[in-house]
């Protein structure tokens, strides 16, 4: 009987079969696993205890209520994503829960020169997975339906297995990586939001605690030097250091490599490196791969151009925080193009959200980034447009809102809209005066100065407001308009009586009257008078105040003023009241009566009646009190002024008690 045997060498897969003898089997060994890749947690590691609750309860099994749980960790380049996703990675091997192993992967998402295309990842998964290269499939869907078939047996035979994504950039990257079996669970990490990941549960991942950003400066000294006591010597500095750093991981682990590098170096020094904003950005930098600029351009390059253009421009803005109206006129955009650029670059984190719900803002250190982006790329000319229709903006928005107020007063009612929107925009409207200085645009702002010591008058703001008032008070000045500087000393003087600074007040009425005079502007004339006149009555000044309200008067009747005539008519009463001349004060109190009565004004009318019952009383005639007081009383209700009524009520109360006595 003849004999046959077969040589049989190289990579052998499925069962053999041979009938006859086989006289040598020259098998490969089997292609290594490596499904234990996963770098080493960050020792620095520090904080997170909320964001880490939530992607480890993610990773628990069994907690997902859709068939696949996927933790995106989303957060601006230099935040720690990355960081975290490694503690929480750790900490679920660590527990047992992923006996299938883990596979990870850095996509360099936002790296244009080293970008992991999906195809190249599954390439590198499968080779993971014990597959050996000869034996892929050709196609991109022949090696993901085989990656797929791996993941699926991991499952049923070892158990399931954690697949971390790191620095992704878009969803295309990693749909297709994603495993069939719902035994997985997958983290990813990006500078992207990715809402439309299938399965996917976001955790935003902000800037750091002020006492987790100390306690990772004082960490890491500790565990380079473990004799390293700078961190609890200079409380104070680690304090600021870590403010000017934004609070940022990445920032902060460059000053604290920086510190650990130079021990001789204190922390109050290199805080004081840090206050130029100028270079703060250059000294946030350690070797060759640490930078907080680099980390910053390489998401600014995969920006669109409009993206980045308005990227560059809000930064002109002069506020912590700008709303879609401002950026759409900064960048000469509708309100909905701009309001779709902002959502695109809050997608990437490169904006945060403001508050409200419309405001955006930059993180402090991406601020300066785009500071330097439009010094690099913006002309000279095209950022002179955007800041005058940024300053154009805020100067009609501010009137506007101004206008809404003082015509919901007339109509006893409350702006709310407008009020809020001043009060938010409270930083952005002071700050965009200085921005006009500094662009030398003072005939655009005036009326917004104006409007500005307004509202901060209205909200007692007293050292902002008088900042701003004297700004305008400089603005008409340079601009050489004799209105303009009547109308701001004027501005000024008032701001400083409701400031109850009379006798700073009073001087500077002066200079303003002697601007109305010189212009021959009587209305000027005559509301500087009376407001002279106010300011010395409220100072006990009342000879003084009669002669200012004296020389109010016939200007107002000449201008047939009729409510400035009621009003004067009415202090003149007061102050003749006050210096005992009760005649004269008789007269003018009913000439003003006269005067609220054909206006229909019962809030004058009222005030009046109740004056004319002091001076009854004064002068003896209680009948006449009463009668006063009783049509003050009717005339208060008619006006909306119940606390005045009651006022009025509780003088009658007291009348009648007095007689009765």
């Amino acid at each position: 009987m003849n004999q046959s045997s077969n040589d049989l060498s190289g990579n052998v897969t499925g069962p053999v079969v041979q009938a006859g003898h086989v006289g040598q089997l020259h098998l490969a060994p089997p292609v290594p696993t490596a499904l234990a890749g996963l770098p080493p947690a960050v020792p620095e590691f520090t904080g997170r205890a909320h964001a880490l609750r939530r992607v480890t309860e993610a990773l628990r099994p069994g907690s997902g209520a859709s068939p696949l749980v996927v933790s995106t960790l989303a957060g601006t380049a230099g935040v720690g994503k990355t960081a975290l996703a490694l503690r929480a990675a750790h900490d679920a091997v660590a527990a047992g829960w992923f006996p299938g192993g883990v596979l990870f992967i850095n996509l360099q998402g936002y790296d244009g020169t080293r970008y992991v295309q999906p195809d190249i990842a599954v390439s590198v998964f499968l080779s993971a997975l014990g597959v050996p290269a000869e034996l892929f499939p050709s196609t991109f869907e022949g090696r993901l339906s085989l990656y797929r078939s791996k993941l699926a047996e991991l499952a049923s035979g070892h158990g399931a297995a954690l697949i971390v994504f790191d620095n992704a950039s878009s969803t295309e990257q990693i749909r297709p990586l994603l495993p069939g079996s719902p035994v997985h669970r997958v983290v990813v990490t990006s500078r992207h939001t990715l809402g439309d990941l299938p399965g996917s549960r976001i955790v935003d991942v902000g800037v750091l605690e002020p006492p987790e950003a100390a306690a990772l400066i004082a960490r890491t000294l500790r565990m380079r030097r473990s004799d390293d006591t700078r961190a609890q010597d200079e409380p104070a500095a680690v304090h600021d250091l870590t403010a000017l750093c934004g609070r940022l991981p990445l920032a902060l682990a460059v000053v604290a490599s920086i510190l650990a590098g130079d021990p001789d170096q204190t922390i109050g020094e290199l805080t004081a490196a840090l206050r130029d904003r100028a270079t703060r950005l250059e000294e946030l930098s350690y070797g060759d791969r640490r930078s907080v600029t680099a980390a910053f351009g390489l998401s600014y390059a995969r920006l669109g151009p409009e993206e980045a253009r308005m990227f560059r421009y809000l930064s002109l803005n002069p506020g912590q925080q700008v709303s879609v109206q401002a950026a759409a006129a900064l960048t000469g955009r509708s309100v909905p193009q701009a309001g779709k650029l902002l959502r695109a670059l809050r997608d990437v984190h490169m904006l945060e959200h403001g508050k409200p719900r419309g405001w955006v803002r930059f993180h402090d250190l991406l601020r300066l980034f785009a500071e330097r982006c439009s010094e690099e790329e913006d002309d000279a000319a095209s950022v002179q447009a955007a800041v005058d229709r940024l300053l154009a903006h805020y100067r009609d928005a501010a009137r506007d809102a101004t206008e809404r107020i003082v015509e919901a007063a007339r109509l006893r009612r409350r702006a709310d809209a407008a009020e809020d929107w001043l009060d938010t925009e409270r930083l952005n409207l002071r700050s965009a005066l200085h921005l006009a200085h500094r662009h030398d645009r003072p005939a655009m702002v005036l009326p917004l100065a104006h409007n500005v010591s307004w509202f901060l008058r209205r909200q007692q703001d007293w050292a902002a407001g008088l900042e701003v008032c004297d700004m305008a008070v400089e603005f008409a000045d340079s601009v050489a308009d004799g209105a303009e500087l009547a109308l701001a000393l004027y501005n000024k003087g008032d701001f400083l009586k409701h400031k109850q600074d009379f006798d700073l007040a009073l001087p500077v009425f002066a200079e303003a009257l002697d601007r109305y005079h010189e212009l021959g502007d009587r209305t000027g004339e005559a509301r500087t008078l009376h407001s002279m006149g106010t300011v010395a009555r409220r100072i006990g000044r009342y000879a003084q105040a009669e002669s200012h309200y004296a020389a109010a008067l016939p200007l107002f009747r000449v201008l047939d003023d009729q409510p400035g005539s009621g009003h004067t008519l009415f202090n003149l009463g007061y102050t003749a009241r006050k210096q005992g001349d009760h005649a004269a004060a008789l007269d003018h109190y009913e000439s003003a009566l006269d005067v609220y009565e054909r206006l229909g004004n019962s809030a004058g009318r009222a005030r009046t009646l109740h004056h004319l019952g002091h001076l009854a009383v004064a002068t003896e005639r209680p009948d006449a009190a009463r009668r006063h007081w009783e049509q003050a009383r009717s005339a208060y209700e008619e006006a909306g002024l119940p606390p005045s009524a009651q006022e009025v009520a509780e003088l009658l109360d007291a009348l009648s008690a007095s007689e009765a006595g």
